[in-house]
This record gives C-alpha cells, structure tokens and sequence, in this order.
C-alpha cells in the first residue's frame, strides 16, 4: 500500500488518537478510580441483594413474592450497566439501569396490591398495558418509619423520565451526543468527568432499587440484614444513600443499634 493512500493516513490519525486517550485518560489515575467506584457500588448492590436472599428464605411464601422470584434478572442488569460502562457504551448502560428501576418499582407494587394473593394473581398483574409507570410509583407503600416517602416517588419518577430519553431515538440524546463531541470526547472515549456523572446516576438508581428490595423481605428481616450485617460494614457505599440511609433509620429501634447507643 502506497505511503500516500489516505485510507492508511485516517487509520494511522486513528491509532494515534486512541494511543493518546490511552495513556492521557484510560490509565490515568482519575479514571481508573472512577472505574473502581464504579466495580464497588455495583458489587454492593449485589452484596445486598444477597442478603436479602439469604433472610428471604427464611419466609416460607418468599417464592410467592415476584421482586424475590425475579433477583436473578436485577443482578444480571447490575452487571450489564458495569460492563457497558467500562466499554464507554454509557447509554446501553442507561437502558439497563431504566429496566433495573421500572422492575424494582412494577414488582415491588405488585407484591403488596390489594388484589394480589398469590404468584399467579401478582405476575398477572404485570400485564395490565394501561397502567403507567407513574400509577405503580403511586401504588408503593414504605415502612411507617421510612421519612418522607414522597420524596422517593418523585425520585423515582424523575430518573425514569431521564433515562427514558435513551431507551428511543430521542432529541435530548443527540444533543448529549453533540456536547459530548464538541468537547472532544468520541464513542467510547468519554472523559473522567463524563464517566464520575454517570457514576452518579447509577448511584441514586441503585439507592431507590435497594429500598424497593430491602422492603420487599419486611421490616423485620430487613432490620436484622442492617443491625447483624451491614452496621458492621461502615464501608458499604450504600451507607451513603439519601434513601437507603432513611431506611437504615427505621431500624434505630433495634436492640443492637441501642446498645451501640448506650441505651441499654
């Protein structure tokens, strides 16, 4: 192939372009600490998530209960988002976390409706084509303790509406694509600040997704998962949750937390 061939001159920009993001982004420090809390808060997530597995078998009906039935799935979304992400294909990873928080909130208002009695009458429920997403927000209970639920709901809500613009080919989807190139940042080859904002996201998303969960074993089961387990990991990421943090408060009552207290 001739030294002229531009063919041969674009691969060679190519090669050089992604050597540079390479050395200058990928394998900075920022970055890869980036990564790193991106790998922990998923691998929390699933920490949690089996926990509350290994308490839910210990409640005979568990298996009647969808959000129980469908962990398997949850987890499966958790890891898509991870892997994705680290590939730079952040809005495959949006479409995943949009299905992770409309299952976590469908099922978890199925599993408490009034109509629902048992597994049939709880999936069948699920296909109710009119019923918005916003009419099982409304449907969600929370324990009596748990503060400000409404405050949840909505953010419930507004994630949904955000990560909804990726699930089609949306307006705002094309302008984050064009900000994006206008800073220089091509597929793939986002920066540490594009990659901490989503980090974000998936934070909130993972924060409502665990209450739904954690509230679907009870207030008892779940209390134990906190004050026996989590109480003594203070470096579990979700610790931290604006909501997951309300729900840790609804277990104050427990007499381990009291005694840590001084109380007793």
């Amino acid at each position: 192939m001739s030294e002229d061939d531009p063919l041969e001159s674009v691969g060679k920009e190519l090669r050089a372009e992604r050597e540079r993001y390479v050395a200058e982004v990928l394998e900075s420090r920022p970055f890869q600490d980036a990564l790193n809390y991106l790998e922990s808060i998923t691998a929390h997530m699933l920490l949690a998530q089996s926990y509350v597995h290994l308490q839910g078998s210990r409640f005979s009906a568990g298996e009647d209960y969808l959000l129980f039935r469908f962990a398997p799935h949850l987890s499966e979304a958790a890891l898509a988002v991870m892997f994705c992400a680290k590939e730079g294909m952040q809005n495959a990873a949006r479409r995943e976390l949009r299905f992770l928080l409309e299952a976590a909130v469908k099922l978890s208002s199925r599993d408490t409706h009034d109509d629902a009695t048992t597994f049939e009458d709880r999936l069948a429920g699920l296909g109710d084509k009119g019923k918005r997403f916003e009419d099982y927000v409304d449907e969600l209970l929370y324990f009596e303790e748990f503060e400000k639920p409404e405050e949840a709901n909505a953010e419930a809500l507004s994630l949904y509406s955000e990560l909804s613009q990726y699930v089609h080919a949306s307006v705002p989807q094309f302008e984050s694509t064009m900000a994006r190139s206008r800073r220089g940042e091509s597929p793939g080859m986002e920066t540490v600040a594009t990659l901490n904002k989503f980090n974000k996201l998936v934070f909130r998303v993972y924060d409502l997704v665990l209450v739904r969960i954690f509230y679907g074993v009870g207030l008892s089961l779940a209390g134990d998962i906190f004050t026996t387990t989590l109480d003594d990991q203070p470096k579990w990421r979700f610790h931290k949750g604006k909501f997951v943090g309300r729900m840790s408060q609804c277990f104050d009552y427990k007499h381990e937390r009291r005694v840590r207290r001084g109380e007793i």
